[in-house]
């Protein structure tokens, strides 16, 4: 009976940590589960994201620490966190992708911008960056020679 419950636990954690590593297959479920994360853990999420790209995930990539260190510190200054809305996508043909998001916060937005690459049939992070420069782009485009 021990053997028999052991064996049946073995099956049980195999099907599910092969279901939770499975690649995502999309862009859009990649950064679904990256602001899902990143709800409840900013740092965790950034790990997230890289880790879909084995290239910064082989040893301890200090790019990345740096990347969540200046997250949390920026955190700190903008207040509750309140949501994301898309704010472009584009394309350099079917392998390279940006995607930029509004992170809402109550002081001000910032921008998360992710760089995609795919190589042969997954999708993984290229780069992140985030910024708060969006208030300079907006008045930037509407200046009547930009129209």
């Amino acid at each position: 009976m021990k053997i028999q419950t052991k064996l049946i636990t073995c099956i049980l954690i195999f099907f599910l940590s092969t279901n939770l590593t499975k690649a995502q297959s999309t862009i859009n479920e990649i950064t679904n589960e990256f602001f899902k994360v990143y709800e409840k853990n900013p740092k965790k999420a950034v790990d997230y994201i890289f880790s879909t790209n084995n290239w910064m995930s082989r040893e301890k990539n200090y790019d990345v620490e740096n990347v969540k260190s200046q997250l949390s510190n920026f955190i700190g200054l903008v207040g509750d966190y309140y949501g994301y809305e898309k704010i472009t996508e584009k394309n350099l043909g079917e392998s390279l992708k940006l995607v930029s998001y509004i992170i809402k916060y109550d002081r001000q937005p910032i921008r998360f911008t992710f760089l995609f690459y795919k190589p042969k049939d997954v999708w993984k992070i290229q780069n992140f960056k985030f910024d708060d420069n969006l208030d300079a782009e907006i008045e930037e485009s509407a200046k009547i020679n930009n129209l």
